[in-house]
């Protein structure tokens, strides 16, 4: 790959309150959007858990988990519906935006939804995780340029066929060479986290190595899908999304807590005291 120099653009905390979704007295469950999460299985029921509670958190106001031969207990989880795929399609659920991928599967069924979505011009809609590396094995691309994908390296290895090395000696290059090839927003995950549209390059600067942790990366699938269904673009979705991730790790750190010890349960806890100190209050 051609080595990068491109302008650094990144989001500060002044600019992440201007983004934030509005609380409003009028504000009812609808009006803050319905959230759909195609996620989880019975191998994988704690992506869909994850993505769940991450997007309630973030202020959806419905949010439906639904997938094959649910894995799940309302019982265990009351604050979000469950629906199982195999009695009743997602083409019969209402949303206003959806979020496929964290831990469905790699299968011909990811693969319906995906191309489903695309033919039916939806335009809220989350990729992450094994719906990538369907999107690379059957050759989904270009997506519709309002749609939001979240890659670590070793996917976006996948969807480019090079190698992690090649991506990591040159993450900007990287980034703008998926940008290319889905042709919407692209959500680069790691240290400094990218997030690139048709226009430019956008570097995160919160964050911390207490995010290493498996499921972390469900958590910000959710916090993305509550933020697109609240009105924001595909691009101000992306940029604060990964800001607020990055943040609850930067406050676990500053509240003396280990950086080996935070869990992806712990990110979604931390997501309201993040929320509030953007506010200001």
């Amino acid at each position: 790959m051609k080595k990068a120099t491109p302008q650094k653009y990144f989001l500060k905390k002044h600019g992440a309150k201007k983004l934030l979704p509005k609380v409003s007295t009028s504000d009812n469950k609808s009006s803050r959007g319905r959230s759909l999460i195609l996620a989880g299985s019975a191998e994988y029921p704690g992506a869909g858990v994850l993505a769940a509670k991450a997007a309630l958190r973030t202020g959806s106001g419905y949010v439906t988990l639904a997938q094959k031969n649910i894995a799940v207990s309302s019982l265990e989880n009351p604050d979000f519906l469950l629906c199982d795929l195999n009695k009743k399609s997602w083409h019969e659920l209402k949303f206003d935006v959806i979020l496929v991928g964290p831990g469905f599967g790699v299968n011909s069924f990811t693969a319906q939804v995906i191309r489903e979505l695309k033919n039916k011009k939806i335009e809220k809609v989350i990729l992450d995780a094994d719906a990538l590396t369907v999107c690379a094995n059957e050759n989904l691309f270009p997506l519709p340029a309002t749609w939001i994908v979240t890659p670590h390296t070793g996917e976006l290895a996948r969807c480019l066929k090079i190698s992690v090395e090649e991506i990591n000696a040159d993450r900007y290059a990287a980034a703008r060479l998926a940008q290319n090839l889905f042709q919407c927003v692209v959500i680069l995950k790691g240290h400094e986290t990218l997030i690139a549209n048709r226009q430019r390059i956008y570097t995160n600067k919160t964050g911390n190595a207490a995010l290493a942790k498996s499921g972390t990366g469900d958590v910000l699938a959710g916090i993305l899908t509550a933020l697109r269904g609240q009105g924001l673009t595909a691009t101000q979705a992306a940029v604060l999304g990964v800001y607020i991730h990055g943040a609850t790790a930067n406050l676990w750190a500053s509240r003396q807590k280990d950086l080996l010890s935070m869990m992806a349960s712990d990110v979604i806890e931390y997501i309201p005291s993040v929320l509030r100190i953007l506010r200001g209050n």
